[in-house]
């Protein structure tokens, strides 16, 4: 990250832009009206509260709205997130097979969708243990 400041309000329209959403739309699935959307694009620091539902309904976690500048990607530079500033977030983008610390170049459509599939993948981890969990109670009543 350089030295200029990051604007979370640029980097929440920016990624409502890239997923072709109105204004109209994204201040409803945000429970907003119209008005409000346009401060929250005009803020530099958004509530997280707030920020944790953009991100929701952009499909992104709230550590790339934090930290995203898109002014890199049209300078030509390599945009990179390192893996240590993702991992822990919901939307994990980078999986190093040895363990190394790598940056990688993705779009932002690149992003969104890996952050898509993250989030699928996490939905059936749960599914599957609540089935694991069906089956060892079903167990455990048959038992006493």
């Amino acid at each position: 990250m350089n030295d200029e400041k990051i604007h979370q309000g640029w980097n929440v329209r920016f990624f409502r832009n890239a997923r072709n959403m109105k204004q109209e739309d994204f201040a409803e699935r945000i429970g907003v009206k119209q008005p409000a959307v346009t401060r929250i694009e005009r803020q530099s620091i958004i509530e997280d509260p707030m920020l944790l539902k953009c991100a929701e309904v952009l499909g992104i976690s709230v550590d790339i709205l934090k930290e995203f500048e898109p002014s890199k990607m049209f300078e030509n530079e390599n945009y990179t997130y390192h893996i240590d500033k993702v991992q822990n977030s919901n939307g994990t983008i980078l999986i190093s097979k040895d363990g190394t610390n790598r940056n990688q170049n993705y779009p932002i459509e690149k992003l969104m969708e890996l952050n898509r599939k993250n989030t699928e993948l996490y939905e059936r981890l749960i599914q599957a243990e609540k089935e694991k969990n069906a089956i060892l109670e079903k167990m455990l009543n048959e038992k006493k």
